[in-house]
């Protein structure tokens, strides 16, 4: 219930903007028509004048133009609150009217321009089917062409609109134009039937159709005529009275729909601001019979709320006009008025007397009470706005994060361009320059020995400075991690093969892209380069490389595990470290980051430090502090239970042969200091 009500609520605000949007070119194209029809009233001899003659084909050149930007408005407002391209419903619709007008054994006349194309009832219809079938075919994904996120959004939809806009062209121009022929086939005996049927009959259904026609925006009498192919207005339904002027006198009463009764049932009951005014907009028009601001402002077109009383009220002005004809309670004297006369004096002319202004305001007063329940019935729902606020926020919220993700993605094209830009300037930096890998030694604190070496990469410039990594992050986010990874594989093994052939074989941590340890090639790589020494290998893992499958990491560990590699968590204390992680995942060891290091200057910073040692060794895990820079920070770590050290107090990163020599030095100095040592003991 709650989507039906969404739909009918939807859909009637979309018709009511539609033609609220073009209020302003009702207002003048009303006026110029007022004008026009005042002059012929009073002053036709300015017919012969340039002036007229330039105001009336101006006043109909712009007229013609209305049922094109109706088609125009009910596209924007439909696409606006289906969520669909206006360009696209709006080219499909006026290319469905054209193919619609088009005979292949007719030439085209193209002097009838807009009235020709637009001027029936299929440019109202047209663009509001167009928009809801193009909503619900963009919402088959089989009919979609692209599914890349990497395009922007507003391309990619323009893009899949193609095969939804071909099916939608082909559905609604056949669906009309199949119904346009059905329809010709069950009104062409029909229409036969009222040529030959009594003028009384023929007012009846003349008043029914136009109305019932004005309720789906197309202007009554014109499509009538167009249908019927003869204007009957002057066939005689009474003595000196025409079937026009009849319509005139009883039937209209300020224009179609008696819209003096609605007028004032609109001022009595009426709380919807926004009627109201329009009602006070439509008012000097309607005296003079125009009533398009009115029908279009309401709007009364496409609303079943006013449909009824629309259409009721001149039945019944006919009914009771051909009882007071029939009994002869009224006469005409056969004066001539045109259709802009204003009530009550079109009566006092047609009759000669105020029996039929009388007979005009009972009528009016009659349509006023029928107009009530449901203008009252109208008011409040529409004076219940809540709903219509909330669904127009929707809508512009949806609207505000389309702009918003194109913005985003403008941006992000802006920063990708920018990145790659920058990737082609390290690429070329790397290129241009040397990679290197260097060795860390990890020094046991008990007697300085080297333990171990972590590899680091550097980077010789074209200038022959030593660089840091930086191009690491550059390279991983545009997917060549791989190569760096390789590079230190490869590297790793020749160093540690030359290492062996002189008798040195240390234990050697390497640093690989999280991705990497869940890359088949690159687990065939490590096996295949370093499987046969992997016992003294070192993997150091990142934290954030189990956040996303956990289980498909720990498979691969464990896959590389049996062949003797370990895994070190590394940096453990930057960011946010998850303790609760330390009891899920199986690895050898642990390197606290100098982050944590850097807080003991702190008593907190002393008491985080002490409890992730004891922690971590509680749960099996070697420790390793990284970062160590000065004595006293040497001091702290050796107090809280770490044995193994790494940091700039003891060496920086050295290449592979000066490595070697530092721990062969270390070596050297801790034995002789451990000789020196049992020299003193007695």
């Amino acid at each position: 219930m709650a989507v039906k009500d969404t739909s009918s609520s939807l859909f009637l605000i979309a018709i009511k903007e539609s033609f609220i949007a073009l209020l302003p070119f009702i207002f003048v194209n009303s006026l110029l028509a007022l004008v026009v029809a005042l002059v012929d009233v009073w002053q036709p001899s300015w017919h012969g004048s340039e002036a007229y003659g330039w105001l009336s084909q101006f006043s109909r050149l712009l007229f013609s133009f209305f049922p094109l930007l109706a088609l125009l408005s009910l596209s924007f407002h439909f696409a606006k609150y289906l969520h669909v391209s206006a360009v696209v419903v709006a080219s499909l619709s006026i290319g469905s009217q054209i193919a619609l007008h088009i005979h292949g054994s007719e030439a085209i006349d193209l002097s009838h321009g807009f009235d020709f194309l637009f001027g029936d009832a299929r440019a109202i219809i047209t663009p509001i089917l167009v928009a809801y079938l193009l909503q619900r075919l963009m919402a088959i994904k089989a009919l979609n062409l692209l599914q890349s996120s990497s395009l922007s959004s507003y391309l990619k939809l323009h893009l899949n609109l193609l095969i939804p806009l071909i099916l939608c062209f082909f559905l609604v121009t056949t669906g009309i134009y199949w119904v346009g022929e059905l329809l010709g086939l069950v009104l062409s005996p029909l229409i036969d039937s009222l040529a030959a049927s009594s003028p009384l009959f023929q007012l009846f259904v003349r008043v029914l159709a136009t109305h019932l026609l004005w309720c789906f925006g197309v202007h009554g009498d014109i499509a009538y005529m167009l249908v019927l192919g003869v204007d009957n207005g002057l066939q005689p339904v009474a003595l000196n009275l025409t079937l026009s002027q009849f319509t005139d006198l009883f039937v209209l009463l300020g224009g179609s729909g008696a819209t003096h009764s609605l007028l004032f049932a609109l001022f009595i009951a009426s709380k919807d601001k926004n009627a109201v005014n329009v009602a006070k907009l439509a008012l000097p028009f309607a005296l003079f019979n125009i009533n398009e601001i009115l029908i279009y402002g309401l709007p009364i077109i496409f609303n079943p709320r006013l449909i009824l009383p629309f259409v009721l009220v001149p039945l019944l002005n006919t009914m009771i006009g051909t009882l007071l004809i029939v009994s002869g309670w009224v006469s005409f004297s056969g004066n001539d008025f045109p259709w802009i006369t204003p009530i009550f004096l079109n009566g006092y002319v047609a009759g000669g007397s105020l029996a039929l202004p009388l007979v005009q305001l009972l009528l009016v007063c009659l349509g006023v009470f029928v107009y009530l329940p449901f203008v009252r019935r109208y008011s409040l729902l529409v004076g219940n706005k809540g709903f219509e606020r909330d669904l127009i926020k929707r809508v512009q919220l949806q609207q505000d994060i389309d702009k918003i993700s194109e913005r985003n993605y403008a941006r992000q094209q802006s920063e990708d361009l920018a990145a790659n830009l920058n990737l082609e300037k390290t690429i070329k930096e790397v290129l241009n320059g040397e990679l290197l890998l260097h060795y860390q030694p990890k020094v046991r604190l008990s007697d300085r020995q080297v333990v171990g070496f972590e590899a680091l990469l550097r980077l010789r410039n074209e200038r022959g400075q030593l660089e840091g990594p930086y191009f690491i992050p550059a390279f991983d986010q545009a997917g060549y991690f791989n190569l760096i990874d390789t590079f230190v594989i490869k590297r790793v093994r020749d160093d540690m093969q030359a290492w062996a052939r002189q008798g040195f074989r240390p234990r050697v941590s390497i640093n690989l892209n999280p991705n990497s340890v869940l890359s088949q090639d690159i687990q065939s790589m490590l096996i295949e380069h370093l499987g046969d020494i992997a016992d003294r290998v070192d993997i150091e893992v990142l934290e954030s490389m189990f956040v996303a499958d956990l289980n498909a990491v720990e498979a691969s560990m464990a896959h590389l595990r049996q062949f003797g590699f370990s895994f070190v968590l590394d940096d453990f204390g930057t960011g946010f470290s998850s303790i609760s992680l330390l009891s899920k995942i199986t690895i050898e060891g642990v390197k606290l980051d100098r982050s944590i290091l850097e807080n003991i200057k702190y008593r907190k910073g002393q008491v985080l430090y002490r409890h992730t040692c004891m922690l971590c060794r509680s749960l099996g895990f070697n420790l390793v502090a990284e970062g160590v820079e000065t004595p006293e920070e040497e001091a702290f770590v050796a107090s809280a239970g770490v044995s193994t050290v790494q940091g700039w107090l003891y060496a920086k990163a050295l290449p592979a042969d000066e490595a070697r020599q530092y721990a062969l030095l270390q070596g050297r100095a801790s034995q002789e200091a451990g000789e020196a040592e049992m020299k003193r003991e007695p």
